[in-house]
């Protein structure tokens, strides 16, 4: 099982087979862009352009560098692979968005959700749910820090709830009363409405999760269809072709065995087609219980099959083959129709996969040739 890297964050295109591996990778990198972005805001107000109280700003910027060193040395110790990590994705993300609230207060409304977003990458709803309470705690926490120590937002302070014509007259502001009682205000006019919202956005964001999530099962479903064999439940022709085409050329040792039921025409003429059917799925069948999981296996025609051998030589396929002849004879054993066939290998570099092919199809015949002389 490939074991994901750190220099995966980097790659365009990156898939692992392993439990929200993939998503913990993409989560990484989103995590570094929004601190790029952070950083680059930041640049900003040093310079006068996001203008905003520099040293609340440099608080909060610092606050999340320290964030950013523990959770790199937590993921280092955890790793991709391990269930605990998306968990502590939200966690630290939802801290960042909690710490940039404190301080920049308004201004960060649109990024409370983004744990909620994060965490609709993976198909956890118990996950789903902990960023939802992550995300309400936060709204908590950055609506009361920020008002004391943050960036001053006037409508908590002066608390306007109505338009600018019944607050100002001939120019002048009305409300000159600060707020008197904010821990139940904020609650009320912020923490309550905001959380109301956030909640909805989550039932909202769920529904189309899940209704993508069956589209993409659907969608693979179709595809596994369109490449696999309804006979033997082997790869068909067109998946062969198809890995073919793509990155077998960089391997840089393959193995390729090539089988060919034998008499299927003598079963089909004496026994019926059905029953030759039956002989081509058993055969199959013998192949797929030596197959390694490494290996891939395909009905290539009516009666043959292939199987790519990544990484083999001669040993290895050997060893296929001869697994492979007791298998098949632990089948035939009941079996009312004679069961053989027969089989060839061909060992070289990917980039040569047709003529190694070409090479395992010639040997086949040759043990062919051999079986009928038999």
């Amino acid at each position: 099982m490939k074991k994901a890297c750190w220099a995966d964050i980097f790659k365009r295109n990156v898939y692992y087979d392993q439990k929200d591996v993939t998503q913990n990778i993409f989560s990484l990198r989103c995590f570094c862009l929004i601190i790029l972005f952070y950083t680059f805001t930041f640049i900003l107000n040093v310079l006068g352009i996001f203008i905003v109280d520099t040293q609340i700003f440099l608080y909060g910027y610092v606050g999340a560098l320290i964030l950013v060193a523990v959770y790199l040395g937590t993921l280092a110790v955890l790793g991709f692979e391990h269930p605990g990590t998306k968990y502590l994705n939200i966690t630290f993300i939802a801290l960042l968005v909690t710490i940039a609230g404190c301080t920049l207060t308004y201004h960060t409304i649109i990024i409370i959700i983004i744990p909620i977003i994060f965490a609709s990458m993976y198909a956890d709803r118990r996950l789903a749910y902990y960023a939802l309470a992550l995300t309400i705690l936060g709204i908590a926490v950055s609506t009361y820090v920020g008002y004391f120590y943050g960036v001053c937002d006037a409508n908590m302070v002066l608390l306007t709830c109505t338009s600018l014509s019944q607050l100002s007259e001939n120019g002048h502001f009305l409300l000159d009363q600060v707020n008197e009682n904010p821990a139940v205000t904020l609650a009320m006019y912020y923490v309550f409405p905001r959380s109301l919202l956030t909640i909805a956005f989550f039932a909202a964001s769920s529904n189309i999760f899940r209704i993508l999530e069956k589209t993409m099962e659907s969608a693979m479903r179709m595809k596994h269809l369109a490449e696999i064999d309804d006979m033997t439940g082997l790869y068909n022709k067109n998946k062969l072709l198809e890995t073919l085409a793509g990155e077998l050329a960089k391997e840089k040792q393959i193995a390729v065995i090539y089988w060919d039921v034998n008499q299927l025409k003598k079963v089909n003429d004496t026994y019926g087609h059905i029953e030759g059917d039956i002989l081509i799925a058993k055969v199959a069948e013998s192949i797929k219980m030596v197959m390694d999981a490494n290996a891939s296996a395909y009905r290539y025609g009516g009666d043959e099959f292939i199987m790519l051998v990544p990484n083999g030589n001669d040993e290895i396929a050997e060893d296929i083959i001869r697994r492979w002849k007791k298998a098949l004879k632990q089948i035939s054993s009941d079996s009312k129709i004679p069961i053989s066939a027969s089989a060839g290998y061909a060992c070289g570099h990917g980039n040569e996969i047709k003529k190694i092919i070409g090479m395992a199809d010639k040997k086949m015949y040759a043990n062919k040739g051999l079986h009928r002389e038999k």
